[in-house]
Protein backbone atom coordinates (compact mmCIF):
# COMPACT_ATOMS: atom_id res chain seq x y z
CA UNK A 1 0.00 0.00 0.00
CA UNK A 2 2.94 2.14 0.97
CA UNK A 3 4.33 2.14 -2.89
CA UNK A 4 0.89 2.73 -4.10
CA UNK A 5 0.84 5.98 -2.21
CA UNK A 6 4.42 6.88 -3.26
CA UNK A 7 3.98 5.92 -6.72
CA UNK A 8 0.48 8.55 -6.95
CA UNK A 9 3.01 11.26 -4.81
CA UNK A 10 5.78 11.03 -7.58
CA UNK A 11 3.12 10.80 -10.38
CA UNK A 12 2.04 14.54 -8.56
CA UNK A 13 5.20 15.57 -8.73
CA UNK A 14 5.54 15.13 -12.38
CA UNK A 15 3.14 17.61 -13.34
CA UNK A 16 4.18 20.35 -11.36
CA UNK A 17 4.40 23.48 -13.75
CA UNK A 18 8.44 24.36 -14.06
CA UNK A 19 9.70 20.84 -13.61
CA UNK A 20 12.91 20.69 -16.09
CA UNK A 21 14.31 17.65 -13.93
CA UNK A 22 13.85 13.98 -15.09
CA UNK A 23 14.96 10.24 -14.44
CA UNK A 24 17.06 9.08 -16.41
CA UNK A 25 18.54 5.60 -15.10
CA UNK A 26 17.39 3.57 -12.08
CA UNK A 27 20.17 0.33 -12.02
CA UNK A 28 20.45 -1.04 -8.69
CA UNK A 29 21.25 0.34 -6.38
CA UNK A 30 21.90 3.79 -8.22
CA UNK A 31 19.20 6.08 -9.47
CA UNK A 32 19.87 9.15 -12.07
CA UNK A 33 18.67 12.01 -13.05
CA UNK A 34 19.34 14.73 -15.79
CA UNK A 35 18.47 18.44 -14.44
CA UNK A 36 18.90 22.46 -15.39
CA UNK A 37 19.89 24.28 -12.61
CA UNK A 38 20.21 24.52 -8.95
CA UNK A 39 16.70 24.76 -7.70
CA UNK A 40 16.32 21.17 -9.95
CA UNK A 41 18.96 19.76 -8.29
CA UNK A 42 17.52 20.59 -4.61
CA UNK A 43 14.09 18.65 -6.63
CA UNK A 44 15.98 15.84 -7.76
CA UNK A 45 17.88 14.92 -4.63
CA UNK A 46 14.25 14.58 -3.03
CA UNK A 47 12.96 12.38 -5.82
CA UNK A 48 16.19 9.96 -5.40
CA UNK A 49 16.03 10.24 -1.87
CA UNK A 50 11.69 9.21 -2.44
CA UNK A 51 13.03 6.54 -4.56
CA UNK A 52 15.57 5.41 -2.48
CA UNK A 53 13.27 5.50 0.39
CA UNK A 54 10.30 3.11 -1.61
CA UNK A 55 12.57 0.87 -3.56
CA UNK A 56 15.33 -0.12 -0.94
CA UNK A 57 14.26 1.55 2.34
CA UNK A 58 17.41 3.30 2.45
CA UNK A 59 18.25 7.20 2.12
CA UNK A 60 20.18 8.45 -0.92
CA UNK A 61 23.55 9.57 -1.33
CA UNK A 62 25.04 12.22 -4.04
CA UNK A 63 27.53 10.17 -6.29
CA UNK A 64 28.48 11.74 -9.20
CA UNK A 65 27.34 15.58 -10.21
CA UNK A 66 28.64 16.71 -13.83
CA UNK A 67 27.46 18.68 -16.57
CA UNK A 68 25.91 17.11 -19.45
CA UNK A 69 24.67 18.96 -22.69
CA UNK A 70 23.01 22.28 -21.39
CA UNK A 71 22.19 20.86 -18.35
CA UNK A 72 23.89 18.65 -15.20
CA UNK A 73 23.08 15.41 -14.48
CA UNK A 74 23.37 13.99 -10.87
CA UNK A 75 23.57 10.06 -10.00
CA UNK A 76 22.64 8.81 -6.70
CA UNK A 77 23.50 5.21 -4.01
CA UNK A 78 20.69 4.15 -2.20
CA UNK A 79 22.36 3.43 0.71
Amino acid sequence: MRQFWMAICVAALAFMPGCTAYQTEATAPTVSYNFNDADDYREVAERADDHCGAKYGNDARLLDRDARGGGFRATFACE
